[in-house]
C-alpha cells in the first residue's frame, strides 16, 4: 500500500475526484447537514401557460435545478465538515460514515463495518462550557469525554494508549501536544517529524503512554508494522478507549477527514484498527475536537 506524506498541505484534488454519486451516499451526507434530498426538481421542459401567485414559473424551476446540481455529494461532504466538532453526536456519526464511505470507495476497497451511530461517539462539550473557556485539547479531555482522567494518568498498558488523537499534520500535532502539557502526562509522538518508524516501534514496545498524538499515515504504518504472533502491530488498539479526530480546519476549511493528503489514510486506519475493536467491545469511542 502506498502512503502519502504526513505533513503535506491540503488541496482541492481529493474532493474533485469522481465519486460514487449515487442516491444512497448523497442522502447519508445530507443527514449530516440536516438537509433534505428527497425533493426532485421539476423538469424544465414542462411549460406553464401561467403561474398563480406563489407558484414557480419556468425560470424559477431552471434556477432550482442549477442550485441542486451544485449540491453534489462531494461538496456536501466538505460543507458538512465545517464546524463538525461542535455538532451533536447524530450529525458527527452521519458525517464520519459519509467520509468513511467516500474515501474507501475511491480506493476501490470493500467496507467491512456497521454504520456509525451516535452510540459510537462520546458526548460533545456543553455549549456553556464552549463559550466560557478557551478551546484546548486538555480542557476537552477533562470535560467528561473520558471514563476517568485519574485512570488515564495511571495508564500502564504498553503499545495501546488510552487515548489516540489524530491530527492532519505534524505541525498541528505539535500544537496539540503543547495544549496537553498542562496535564503533565506522557504522550507518544506518532508523526514523521524528528522520528522514524523504527524509533517509534521501539518506543511503543518499551513504554506505556496514556495519550498518543499522530497523523493518519504514521498511525496506519504503525498498526501494520511488525505484527506479532497475535497479529498485532507496533501500535495496538486493544485497550484504547477514545479516538479523538482533531477537526482543525486549514485555510480552505479542509479537515483531516476531507483533506486529500490525509482522508484516505484516516479512513483506512479506522477500517483496519478501530472497526475491529468496535465489533469486539463497546468501550472504544470516537470524539471530535
Amino acid at each position: 500500500m502506498s502512503h502519502r506524506g504526513d505533513d503535506l498541505e491540503s488541496d482541492d484534488e481529493y474532493l474533485n475526484q469522481d465519486w460514487h454519486d449515487n442516491e444512497e451516499v448523497a442522502v447519508t451526507v445530507d443527514a449530516s447537514t440536516k438537509q433534505e434530498t428527497n425533493e426532485r426538481p421539476v423538469a424544465a421542459s414542462k411549460k406553464r401557460s401561467g403561474s398563480a401567485i406563489g407558484e414557480p414559473d419556468d425560470k424559477d424551476i431552471v434556477n432550482a435545478q442549477k442550485k441542486l446540481k451544485t449540491k453534489s455529494p462531494k461538496n456536501l461532504l466538505l460543507e458538512a465538515g465545517k464546524g463538525i466538532a461542535d455538532a451533536d453526536r447524530d450529525v458527527q456519526s452521519a458525517f464520519l460514515w459519509a467520509a468513511f464511505n467516500h474515501a474507501l470507495k475511491l480506493k476501490g476497497e470493500e467496507i467491512d463495518a456497521d454504520k456509525f451511530t451516535a452510540e459510537n461517539f462520546v458526548e460533545t462539550r456543553e455549549k456553556a462550557e464552549q463559550s466560557k473557556y478557551e478551546k484546548s485539547m486538555a480542557k476537552y479531555l477533562k470535560s467528561g469525554v473520558l471514563s476517568s482522567v485519574k485512570r488515564m494518568k495511571k495508564w500502564k498498558v504498553e503499545k495501546s494508549p488510552m487515548v489516540i488523537i489524530v491530527c492532519a499534520s505534524a505541525l498541528r500535532a505539535v500544537a496539540v501536544l503543547k495544549e496537553l502539557s498542562s496535564l503533565n502526562i506522557r504522550a507518544a509522538k506518532l508523526f514523521a517529524k524528528h522520528m522514524n518508524v523504527s524509533d517509534q516501534v521501539a518506543m511503543l514496545e518499551e513504554n506505556s503512554y496514556p495519550i498518543a498524538v499522530g497523523t493518519p499515515n504514521r498511525l496506519l504504518k504503525l498498526v501494520q508494522t511488525d505484527k506479532d504472533d497475535n497479529g498485532e502491530g507496533a501500535l495496538s488498539l486493544d485497550f484504547t478507549e477514545l479516538i479523538i479526530i482533531d477537526c482543525s480546519e486549514d485555510k480552505k476549511k479542509f479537515t483531516v477527514c476531507t483533506m486529500n493528503d490525509t482522508a484516505p489514510d484516516m479512513m483506512q486506519f479506522i477500517q483496519e484498527s478501530v472497526v475491529p475493536q468496535m465489533k469486539k467491545r463497546k468501550t472504544i469511542k470516537f470524539g471530535m475536537f
